[in-house]
């Protein structure tokens, strides 16, 4: 008699290695954050990474009088990479009665899990920004004046991190008769070259990060591994990597919140 068994039906270790190299995609804040690969195939997993201190508030200015440059000073911290991981197990009978592709969806839960916490600790690292302003991030002068703060001459590479009904707020403030602006123009208005929309960030809170002020040091790579126990019948996907998200710029981040 011939058998369909889950083999047929799904080959886990192809599986596992199209997960792991989309892994990464998955990571919404990566592309605004620098990349840092230092511990990779190498021992230990404490690296030293340089820390920028904050040059202090804005000074009162007199006409005709030039500004005392601040000295920009640069201390040192040790970071420590840590491991996270999710895995699932389902077993033969489940992959065959499933037309719904049951491991295709336990390898999407794993990215969205892996993904899920490497946004949550990126969050916490700006939440340690010494640079805040108090305002509700619903126009665009809170953004502007929250960008003033990082004191630059020039333009640079901000992006914003707003909560979808705060960014919804936003929008409505910049409405134009009967025009509405798409988010390209209302970044562009409020002085950032991104706004990511994301539900991570507080009602009432927002973020606006100059690129790679924050970095991600990885000991290892998101990766996602399978198994089979041929006892049990069932197959593992199980997804882990090794990092640590760390401030680079202590003054590369404001934290925008209407402090009451």
């Amino acid at each position: 008699m011939t058998q369909t068994k889950a083999a047929d039906l799904i080959n886990p270790e192809i599986l596992a290695d199209t997960i792991s190299a989309e892994l990464e995609n998955k990571i919404r804040f990566a592309p605004f954050a620098k990349i840092d690969t230092t511990l990779e195939a190498t021992a230990g997993d404490t690296i030293t990474r340089p820390k920028y201190a904050y040059i202090g508030a804005a000074d009162d200015l007199t006409e005709g009088v030039p500004m005392d440059p601040a000295k920009l000073s640069m201390t040192t911290t040790q970071v420590t990479v840590k491991e996270a991981g999710k895995a699932v197990e389902v077993t033969e009978k489940a992959i065959i009665t499933n037309v719904d592709g049951t491991m295709t969806e336990a390898g999407n839960q794993i990215s969205m899990s892996l993904a899920d916490k490497m946004e949550i600790d990126y969050l916490a690292t700006m939440e340690t920004t010494l640079l805040s302003h108090d305002a509700a991030p619903t126009t665009p002068t809170a953004f502007i004046d929250a960008i003033a703060l990082f004191g630059d001459e020039d333009d640079e590479d901000y992006v914003a991190f707003v909560n979808p009904k705060d960014y919804s707020a936003l929008a409505k403030s910049l409405i134009d008769g009967n025009t509405n602006l798409t988010r390209a123009q209302i970044a562009d208005f409020i002085g950032v070259s991104d706004i990511v929309k994301t539900n991570r960030v507080a009602q009432g809170k927002a973020f606006v990060q100059k690129r790679n002020a924050v970095e991600i040091v990885y000991k290892k790579r998101p990766n996602v591994n399978d198994d089979h126990d041929i006892l049990a019948r069932t197959f593992v996907l199980a997804g882990n990597t090794y990092y640590v998200t760390n401030l680079y710029n202590e003054s590369g981040v404001v934290r925008i919140e209407d402090v009451v």
